[in-house]
């Protein structure tokens, strides 16, 4: 085998092993990125789905507005904390209540959900 073929053999080799490379790294990347993406589905769903049976449990009567009483009323979760905020409206016995929901860690200026409802309070339970 002559010098000037091993030489270009020894190119190709190393050209491919290039090109794969920078494959599985893009490959690697996305990967990445769409676990995250699903990380992050699946925490916007536990929270949305925390917020509207907290909104729910109230519409039900099974949390007393007593409990709601001032500003808002924190829960706390495993993962996140759910503050419910009652606002009359001009409907007498209607008040708009609104979930919002932060993770327990880090700042609670991250809100991952909000969600408002109305719900119709029982005659003794009335502000």
């Amino acid at each position: 085998m002559s010098r000037a073929r091993r030489a270009g053999i020894l190119l190709e080799l190393l050209l491919s092993l290039a090109l794969f490379v920078a494959g599985a790294t893009v490959i690697i990347a996305t990967v990445r990125g769409s676990n995250d993406g699903v990380r992050r589905a699946a925490e916007y769903a536990r929270a949305d789905d925390l917020a509207c049976s907290r909104l729910i449990e109230l519409d039900a009567g099974l949390v007393a507005m007593d409990e709601l009483r001032g500003a808002s009323s924190p829960t706390t979760d495993v993962e996140f904390t759910v503050s419910i905020v009652v606002e009359p409206t001009a409907v007498a016995g209607l008040v708009r209540a609104i979930a919002t929901v932060h993770p327990v860690e880090g700042t609670q200026s991250r809100i991952i959900v909000e969600r408002d409802r109305l719900v119709r309070l029982r005659n003794e339970e009335v502000p």
